[in-house]
């Protein structure tokens, strides 16, 4: 009986040490915290101005793509949205050309391209 007891003592010692290394990385209120900012992405300081600037309850997403040369703004408008995707375009327009920023691509709801704008080109 006494036997039987260490062993399984011996087992449950060693199932919670193998246990134990599964969560080495979980960071804890001893480990130092980090110092630095995270770097920004291209096209951050864009999508801030572009998000301030917007005026449409439609406008969900603002964000950069393509190598950073692509403002995409995506709505909850649709397929017939085109005079409010234009709208939500021109007004992207005045501060997005920043940077690499070439084109502007206004989605609709169901990832419909409504309006799109290239720099120095009125958007259509």
């Amino acid at each position: 009986m006494r036997s039987r007891v260490v062993l399984v003592s011996l087992v449950v010692a060693l199932s919670m040490t193998g246990c134990a290394s599964v969560f080495d990385d979980i960071p804890d209120a001893n480990d130092a915290m980090p110092t630095a900012a995270p770097a920004p992405k291209c096209g951050d300081d864009t999508v801030e101005a572009v998000a301030q600037k917007m005026t449409s309850d439609a406008v969900e997403v603002v964000e950069v793509i393509g190598d950073c040369t692509i403002l995409s703004i995506g709505t909850s408008l649709g397929g017939t949205d085109t005079a409010e995707a234009r709208e939500v375009c021109n007004v992207a327009a005045e501060v997005a050309y920043v940077g690499k920023i070439k084109a502007i691509s206004v989605n609709g709801s169901e990832n419909s391209e409504l309006a799109t704008g290239l720099k120095g080109k009125p958007c259509v």
